[in-house]
């Protein structure tokens, strides 16, 4: 009989911060439970809070105890804050209305402030003599077995304010760790599925550029149903066929390239208004991404991950090097490059222009 073992990865060391928030509480349990990392990955699990909250977090560990989850290797509380070698994932959740812009005149709620005051001291805790990532992964190997040596860490928040904070007040932490989702790609999917009267997951791939949710521009990688079959009969037609069009009751004039710049995205902008940043939907985004992030660095083959989501910028195709965005990312292990797909797109270049606007004066109303 030959008999084949398969050694486990090491633990991932996973920190939650704010993590008794409903959001925070249920990608707590969608990590432990293995639709986020896998059900071989182990986990090792602390929930950072203010020292008045570990009575209500030891009772949150007891909870998860109960729930007897496979992906379990340890779970604590703690008040202590983090350095950037205390953990593989970093996951903050905020009390904000809309994590991806403050409205600064309204009135800021205890919840609020508890959740800057937090991210703030966090943020200015994460420094130190380690001066670039290949020292920290030369530590993480001698505190961790079978590490994989290129491994970077994952900062992921709920929202472009929280990764700005989170970058501009710590030191010596690398640009392309901080990660955070955006709802635009499944507004926009939502959208095109049902004005074609397709399933979402029919839909292409969607390219995003976005400083918040209202200032934004998208690419639809065509044709826009994946399995269509495009005749070529007209420059306009490359979008969807004579078949879906059918479906839908509508022909080439009611469904072209000027509607995809225009009603299309006003379309998103009037879903977005909504401010779908319920403790679900938060949840969700997060873990999503969490895979998206995950994919290409859990195989050993080269798997490439195309997804969009909020990430510091690298200055690429014009964008404010240094400032959060949402951009086209193409992931190749731990690594990540913004997707040029369409950078020679004049319209794409004249919206990163005004992107870039607001995307400055958000940036200075959270770092005044």
């Amino acid at each position: 009989m030959n008999l084949e073992i398969t050694s486990l990865p090491s633990p991932l060391r996973v920190i939650v911060v704010n993590p008794l928030v409903p959001a925070a509480q249920l990608i707590a349990v969608k990590i432990l439970s293995g639709t986020v990392f896998g059900t071989n990955q182990l986990i090792d699990l602390t929930l950072l809070v203010y020292s008045n909250e570990l009575q209500m977090a030891e009772a949150f560990i007891l909870e998860l105890e109960n729930c007897a989850f496979s992906c379990v290797n340890s779970m604590h509380t703690s008040s202590n804050l983090p350095s950037i070698t205390d953990a593989d994932v970093f996951c903050f959740i905020t009390n904000f209305p809309n994590p991806n812009c403050i409205d600064f005149y309204n009135v800021i709620t205890d919840e609020m402030f508890d959740s800057f005051y937090l991210i703030i001291k966090i943020a200015n805790n994460l420094f130190g003599p380690i001066s670039n990532i290949a020292e920290i992964v030369k530590e993480n190997v001698i505190n961790k077995k079978n590490i994989k040596s290129e491994q970077k860490p994952i900062f992921i928040a709920d929202g472009l304010v929280a990764i700005d904070i989170l970058k501009s007040l710590s030191t010596n932490v690398p640009y392309d760790v901080f990660f955070c989702p955006t709802p635009l790609t499944s507004i926009g999917k939502n959208i095109l599925g049902e004005y074609l009267k397709v399933e979402t997951d029919e839909i292409n791939d969607l390219l995003v550029w976005a400083a918040n949710d209202s200032v934004f521009h998208v690419e639809v990688e065509k044709p826009l149903v994946i399995q269509d079959t495009i005749s070529g009969d007209n420059c306009d037609w490359n979008l969807v066929g004579k078949d879906v069009l059918r479906k839908t009751n509508l022909d080439h004039t009611q469904f072209n390239e000027s509607w995809l710049k225009k009603d299309f995205i006003e379309k998103m902008e009037s879903f977005a208004s909504r401010n779908p940043y319920g403790c679900i939907y938060k949840a969700s985004q997060i873990s999503k991404t969490l895979q998206d992030i995950w994919a290409s660095r859990s195989t050993e083959c080269e798997l490439k991950s195309y997804c969009s989501m909020g990430v510091i910028s690298d200055e690429s195709l014009g964008t404010i090097k240094g400032h959060p965005y949402v951009l086209p990312l193409i992931f190749s292990g731990d690594h990540w490059c913004v997707n040029e797909r369409f950078k020679e797109n004049t319209h794409l270049k004249m919206e990163i222009k005004r992107i870039n606007k607001v995307a400055q004066e958000q940036h200075e109303k959270v770092m005044c």
